[in-house]
């Protein structure tokens, strides 16, 4: 169970160093609006095109993902220090599983709002994002990951859950076991 964590807390640790780098790269995306190019970061932080709700959720989605490298290395940390008894870590388990999967239906409310932010110009920002005419083929691709990434994280958790639940249920039958045979 100890291998387990540590995994996936590697796995959390290095989507999120990807996703911290696809959002890096797609800073530096150019876009084509109303016949003008400009970068991504230029168009969120600076361009009346964008609302500042857009830009206030795409700060938010960043530090989701900040904060999901950090509970991955807590994960990881956790499980190669093996400091936590059988039980304790059986009830971490439910409720980091629990943490994450609550984190992770957030991440993907703020991704769906993002995606429905409406520029100036009508257009939502996930059009944007994928019509290619106005945008590079790294930026579809990028949106894609980042909600396939959300998922993995839902979905993992429930996983995360289980184990614990699963966990704590074996120890608590092998400590009524014990106490009968007293």
């Amino acid at each position: 169970m100890i291998k387990f964590l540590e995994i996936i807390g590697f796995i959390f640790m290095s989507l999120s160093i990807i996703e911290i780098e696809f959002v890096i790269s797609l800073n530096f995306a150019e876009f084509y609006i109303s016949g003008s190019s400009m970068l991504l970061s230029e168009f969120i932080y600076s361009s009346s095109y964008f609302p500042l709700t857009g830009t206030v959720l795409w700060f938010i989605f960043i530090i989701s993902i900040v904060v999901f490298l950090i509970v991955g290395f807590f994960i990881f940390k956790t499980a190669r220090k093996n400091m936590i008894e059988s039980k304790s870590l059986a009830k971490l388990m439910v409720v980091l599983g629990m943490v994450i999967l609550i984190g992770a239906l957030l991440k993907m409310n703020y991704l769906v709002l993002l995606g429905k932010t409406n520029l100036s110009t009508g257009i939502s920002l996930q059009s944007v994002l994928f019509d290619f005419n106005l945008t590079p083929l790294l930026s579809g691709i990028s949106w894609i990951f980042f909600i396939s990434v959300n998922c993995f994280l839902m979905i993992i958790a429930l996983i995360i859950t289980a184990f614990g639940i699963k966990w704590t249920l074996v120890i608590e039958q092998s400590e009524t076991i014990q106490e009968e045979n007293d």
